[in-house]
């Protein structure tokens, strides 16, 4: 009887093994950036991005998330979506065909919804032991990808620009810069920070940029992990305080400092421990008017240190660590008639599904693993939920 199930078993992972191996093919074999159009602003002047932080899920995404994500699209109609790293739970998908179908599935609400998106590595997406490279391609491989790698020569994978051009096509009026902030530092086993080649690339380009366009060009940053200068929010307290931390010249407190910084704090900022010549670089080029970032899943504020925006974005991630009153995404909206400001917000599951019993049953059972493996029983209770909803409310 054992040798019978041990058959049954491998069988049944041969066979997963098999499936997974058709669906990531064309992903190998895929060489395009699906002639996606250039980016611009609208007729209104306005363009808008929704920031999907910290996805780091596998090959069968919690479906709570999925749903969060087609929900978001369909509210707030983006022209583009942004993937700021761990995207996928590296560790949990070892090998490229588990890497290349985790990538096909967490973007998939996005390739049906047919937005365009752009991607960037978190730490977690390196955990694969799949190059950056390879997956690049597997992305680019999914209609609507816009991401690529400018100069392979820089540290890291995926350093680019994406202009923004204005409505009527005459200009760029608005960039928006991606950076791979890397992995671990092997010295010091903490996070690793966006080196000084890439620093230097991005100032290069901006002097083009400006040049081509008769100015210095607005824009916006994003990033995985948040640049050390995010302590400079915080609350400065006297050293011994209990609780507080020690860093970066200074000794705080887990709170924001309300007089620079908006916002929910959950957890201590995790940057490196290195402090980068990209902060100061976006400060004295003057062209970024805010970095934004993931990886600290349960904050969500926006701070100002120099003039330069630090935008923290709470992950959307239910296989992962949150917290129900931030799991979300962001929105930014920028506007072609006043592209030195912008404006943003960060909706929240309950805050797109309410409150109700159907939003709570997503939450809880499609929040779980099991809901992956019955996507139509699921979506079967959700619908008898909400029937029967609406005939409560005719009495």
């Amino acid at each position: 009887m054992k040798a019978v199930k041990r058959k049954f078993r491998i069988s049944v992972a041969l066979l997963l093994a098999a499936v997974i191996f058709a669906a990531a093919m064309p992903a190998a074999a895929a060489q395009g950036d699906q002639g996606v159009e250039p980016l611009r602003f609208n007729d209104e002047g306005k363009f808008t991005i929704l920031q999907f932080a910290d996805c780091q899920d596998d090959i069968l995404p919690r479906r709570a998330m999925l749903r969060m994500m087609s929900e978001a699209i369909d509210t707030y109609q983006p022209d583009l979506v942004v993937f700021t790293g761990d995207n996928i739970g590296g560790g949990n998908n070892p090998g490229y065909l588990l890497t290349a179908q985790a990538i096909k599935a967490v973007t998939a609400p996005v390739a049906a919804k047919g937005v365009p998106f752009a991607v960037v590595f978190g730490n977690h997406d390196h955990e694969s032991n799949v190059a950056e490279e390879v997956q690049l391609a597997v992305y680019q491989s999914i209609p609507g990808c816009l991401a690529y790698d400018a100069d392979p020569a820089l540290y890291g994978c995926a350093n680019y620009n994406l202009p923004v051009l204005a409505s009527d096509g005459s200009k760029t009026s608005f960039n928006l810069w991606f950076f791979d902030s890397n992995e671990y530092d092997n010295a010091t086993g903490g996070y690793d920070w966006v080196r000084d080649d890439q620093v230097a690339w991005y100032v290069d380009t901006g002097n083009a940029l400006a040049a081509e366009n008769g100015g210095k060009v607005p824009s916006l940053a994003f990033q995985h992990i948040c640049p050390p200068e995010t302590y400079q929010l915080l609350e400065s307290v006297p050293a011994g305080t209990p609780d507080s931390k020690n860093r970066f010249g200074g000794n705080w407190a887990l709170a924001l400092n309300n007089e620079v910084a908006q916002g929910t704090i959950l957890e201590w900022p995790c940057p490196s421990d290195t402090v980068s010549a990209q902060f100061g670089a976006f400060v004295s080029q003057g062209d970024v008017l805010g970095v934004a970032v993931g990886h600290d899943h349960v904050n969500d504020f926006v701070g100002k240190y120099h003039g330069v925006d630090i935008i923290q974005t709470p992950g959307i991630t239910y296989q992962s660590y949150g917290n129900d009153s931030v799991r979300g995404f962001r929105v930014i909206t920028l506007d072609e008639n006043n592209p030195w400001t912008y404006e943003t917000q960060t909706p929240t599951f309950f805050d797109l599904f309410g409150t109700g019993p159907d939003a709570q049953f997503i939450n809880t059972f499609e929040g779980g693993e099991f809901a992956a493996f019955l996507p139509g029983v699921s979506d079967m209770i959700v619908v008898l939920i909400r029937f029967y909803q609406s005939m409560l409310s005719m009495f």
